[in-house]
């Protein structure tokens, strides 16, 4: 008998063991922390390509609030000789879509790109061109893609957005511009950096690097 009441004692034992341990399990479960849902916020870029006119010589030079390893891209491309200084400025004359020289430099530590440096030969001293510095993010290495989406989906609020069509997709890039004249329109030479425009109303300058009396 007494082995009985002890085999009942030892078997209740084991099932109230047992049911304790499957709460403590259930409650540990209940208690492991929900995975965070993240969602891409919008992106602001500061995009401040500069250029330098030395003689021969056509430089750019930047900064960007865009991380280091960022790539842009540095184009050249030449306007009609149909355009001259006035329809350039006041009619916003686009050039060919000839392009005479590209570049790609990366964003370095500091924030700074450059010096990206187009030749200018004498034969083209009376030619204009228009030097266009953007950020493609299709051309990004994967942390800047995930940074800005991989068709510039996060880019938002910033000044020099332009939208492509890339096949099926719309793309959104960074982009800004600064035209240059013949020798004779003061295209030869600048002491002072000349910023890059937008292209877009309240600007201080115009492509050219003059005031921009119509913002």
């Amino acid at each position: 008998m007494k082995r009985f009441i002890l085999f009942m004692f030892a078997l209740v034992l084991l099932t109230v063991l047992a049911g304790c341990r499957l709460v403590a399990f259930e409650g540990m479960k209940e208690k492991e922390p929900k995975k965070k849902e993240t969602t891409a916020k919008g992106v602001m870029v500061d995009f401040n390509p500069n250029l330098v006119l030395l003689g021969p010589k056509m430089v750019v030079r930047g900064e960007t609030s865009l991380p280091e390893g960022t790539v842009v891209t540095v184009q050249i491309k030449p306007f009609s000789d149909s355009d001259d200084y006035l329809r350039i400025v006041n009619s916003g004359a686009e050039p060919l879509d000839e392009i005479k020289g590209e570049k790609d430099v990366k964003v370095e530590e500091t924030k700074e790109f450059g010096p990206v440096a187009f030749p200018r030969a004498v034969s083209e001293q009376d030619k204009r061109f228009r030097i266009e510095a953007f950020v493609d993010p299709r051309k990004q290495p994967e942390e800047i893609q995930k940074l800005l989406g991989s068709n510039g989906e996060h880019i938002k609020d910033s000044r020099g957005m332009k939208t492509v069509e890339d096949e099926d997709a719309e793309v959104v890039m960074i982009r800004k511009y600064a035209d240059v004249m013949t020798y004779d329109e003061d295209g030869f030479k600048t002491i002072d950096p000349r910023p890059f425009v937008a292209g877009e109303e309240g600007e201080e300058f115009t492509s050219t690097g003059r005031p921009n009396f119509k913002k």
